[in-house]
């Protein structure tokens, strides 16, 4: 059996490519909704400080239903 030069291949050749998508963006409206707000959290400004974990804790339940 012939041995093989490994050190002679390139790493990247041994690997997949991955698919690329044609378009990016939301797939479905699942997806535009996450999008939606994601955007408007990116959009809402400079981000708010809390002094303890557990304030930011708090602040969060009181959002989420």
């Amino acid at each position: 059996m012939a041995t093989r030069n490994l050190k002679s291949i390139d790493p990247a050749l041994l690997l997949p490519t991955p698919e690329v998508p044609e378009s990016y963006g939301p797939r479905n409206d699942e997806d535009l909704r996450v999008h939606q707000l994601v955007q408007e959290a990116l959009d809402a400004g400079p981000g708010k400080k809390y002094a303890t974990v557990a304030d930011f804790i708090q602040a969060l339940d009181t959002r989420v239903p």
